[in-house]
């Protein structure tokens, strides 16, 4: 999977375009203020936790209204839902109403009730304050059949006592200013003291709106230039790379356990696969920064890391609204601080962002999801979650394509009678080609019969894919796992982290797979490398039709490997038009090799081999 390119940042929603305009249309950094504008929404299952955590919260869940110490007089609601209605909110609950008079002592009941009830505020900021609070507007009760009631002994009881009640109730923003404002002295660290508290002073809510699904609102604050200006991007040095690469590593297990802990909260499939997929295409951008010269790495990987986290809050919005109580108010208050992160390094470099090792640890905190200390630690070892994952993707797959039959078992089992045992630390010579080449077909057929057992594809499926991966191994490696580097022989492991026969990269698949066996095992990596394909093409190739597009079916042979070499984004990328000239080029050698494999010269490879030995010797 190596020589691939950064893949481009995924569409952004209306709301985060027009959050971009507003921050190219602020002064830049450098200047003597920038004004930033973050987004917040507040969706309505949170609004209807909220209401009920300050309205309805007694031990059954309803509120009494009218305060009568002779209970001869009651009006209890209870059930209380929230949503839109225009520019309004409305509110709706369950009402029981008595209604009666004192007779020496005992209640005279007049009037028995059981309906319903409407509240309409007006969700209006309140000037110099973290909070919104409703304007009443309108209420009324609600007859059994869905009638309007607006006059009578009831309605004259209870109206006062109905607008009073719920015109108190407050939308409080503070946890969401409160996590912000924590935040900026981790990751603005050019400012004074007196420069941070001034931006967090100046939070202000702005721009607030009912939409179908939530409120949408801002928070705006001000930025002064640092005092210092940041020091100038200069190529780094070896002592200086050494601690870029903790923080990437940092940053990418912090990535990996915030996937893990959302996918574990939410019963949906579709967004559990979501965030696989945002996960891949981040691990993919990652080996493609980390393969950047060294001057100019630092921003390469903060701006990585933040468009990884954007990516994400979409995601995790959607989860959250799954959520009950304070876990969902946690989940916003993370989001906003990580959308504000977006929206200050949309300011440039001047802006002085950066992610520390504390920043992290904070976002860490945020998640919910244990010690941040281990959220942050950077392993190889194989991540059951994460394979667990991946095999529910295919599993899914199996379900939704007809053409396709899982005998489900994804992940390679151990190898008692490993098919590539034999040529194990083989090296391809000029003398024997002839016998090398023709057991490492052997192996990769082998491989891909294995691997077949487990998942059934059509038939003509079936031969595209077994020709996918002997192309894919042509393409990646000239059929090498090992090479000789000081007279000793080594794993063929690229500058970007792929390694061997199919060049699985390290940095894709850590905790997927086992990286020691990628690299000394060359029936394990031949293994992952096909499984990785078939995942590719029944996931991606074959759930989204591309070989119904012009090209016909060998087109799933094309779209598996640009997902293979450039990520699950990339799966169109061989039929783009807009495509970089590297894109291209890899894709049209790979399309070269694979008609040749489809022609019966898949012995051609002995010629990627000649060269290859030739600049050796």
């Amino acid at each position: 999977m190596s020589n691939a390119v950064p893949t481009r940042v995924p569409a952004r929603s209306p709301a985060r375009i027009a959050l971009l305009l507003t921050l190219l249309l602020t002064p830049a950094a450098g200047a003597l203020a920038s004004t930033v504008s973050v987004p917040i929404s507040l969706e309505y299952p949170l609004m209807r936790y909220l209401l009920e955590q300050q309205l309805f919260n007694t031990a059954d869940g309803s509120r009494e209204i009218i305060n009568d110490p002779k209970e001869c007089n009651r009006i209890i609601l209870s059930e209380p839902q929230i949503g839109p209605q225009g520019d309004n909110l409305e509110i709706l609950a369950k009402v029981q109403a008595r209604l009666g008079v004192d007779v020496f002592g005992n209640c005279l009941d007049l009037i028995n009730w059981q309906g319903g009830m409407a509240f309409i505020g007006k969700p209006a900021i309140q000037a110099g304050a973290k909070s919104i609070k409703l304007e009443p507007q309108t209420a009324w009760l609600i007859a059994g059949d869905g009638s309007k009631i607006l006059s009578g002994r009831l309605w004259d009881a209870g109206k006062a006592s109905l607008m009073s009640f719920f015109g108190s109730f407050t939308l409080d923003i503070a946890p969401h200013l409160d996590s912000l404002g924590a935040l900026l002295p981790e990751v603005l660290p050019h400012r004074s003291t007196e420069q941070l508290q001034a931006t967090i002073n100046s939070f202000a809510l702005g721009e607030l709106k009912v939409e179908d699904q939530d409120i949408s609102l801002s928070v705006n604050f001000d930025i002064e230039a640092p005092d210092e200006a940041p020091p100038a991007v200069t190529e780094l040095t070896a002592e200086e790379l050494e601690p870029l690469e903790t923080q990437w590593q940092m940053m990418d297990a912090l990535l990996v356990a915030a996937v893990k802990h959302y996918a574990a909260a939410t019963e949906l499939e579709e967004l559990r696969s979501k965030l696989l997929d945002i996960l891949l295409d981040s691990r993919y951008r990652l080996r493609d920064v980390l393969t950047q010269p060294a001057e100019g790495k630092d921003d390469a990987v903060r701006n990585w890391f933040i468009a990884s986290w954007h990516s994400l809050s979409p995601v995790i919005r959607s989860i959250a609204q799954e959520q009950q109580g304070q876990e969902q108010l946690l989940w916003f208050t993370t989001i906003t601080a990580t959308d504000a992160l977006y929206a200050l390094n949309q300011l440039g470099s001047t802006i002085g962002l950066e992610i520390s090792t504390d920043g992290l640890r904070r976002l860490a905190r945020m998640i919910g999801a244990g010690d941040p200390d281990e959220l942050l630690r950077y392993s190889e070892e194989i991540d059951p979650q994460l394979q667990q994952m991946l095999r529910e993707e295919m599993k899914a797959a199996d379900q939704d394509a007809s053409a396709l039959r899982l005998n489900f078992s994804f992940f390679s089992r151990a190898y008692a009678a490993s098919p590539g045992e034999s040529i194990n630390q083989w090296l391809p010579t000029s003398g024997k080609l002839e016998t090398y080449l023709p057991k490492v077909e052997s192996l990769l057929e082998k491989t891909t019969d294995k691997t077949l057992q487990q998942h059934t594809l059509e038939p003509n499926y079936r031969k595209i894919y077994g020709k996918l991966v002997l192309a894919t191994a042509w393409q990646e490696s000239c059929w090498r796992q090992y090479v000789v580097r000081n007279k000793r022989i080594e794993p063929l492991i690229s500058s970007s982290g792929d390694i061997g026969l199919m060049q699985v990269n390290e940095r894709v698949w850590r905790g997927f797979y086992d990286m020691n066996k990628l690299r000394w095992d060359i029936n394990y990596n031949s293994t992952v490398g096909s499984e990785i394909l078939l995942n590719y093409m029944v996931r991606y190739a074959l759930k989204r039709g591309e070989h119904k597009q012009p090209g016909g079916i060998n087109n799933l042979a094309r779209a598996s490997y640009s997902a293979y070499n450039g990520g699950p984004g990339q799966v169109t990328r061989y039929r783009s038009s807009k495509v970089a000239v590297p894109h291209k080029k890899i894709d049209s050698l790979f399309w070269e090799k694979y008609r040749q494999v489809d022609a019966g010269k898949v012995m051609n490879v002995a010629n990627c081999l000649g060269e290859e030995l030739a600049e050796s010797a």
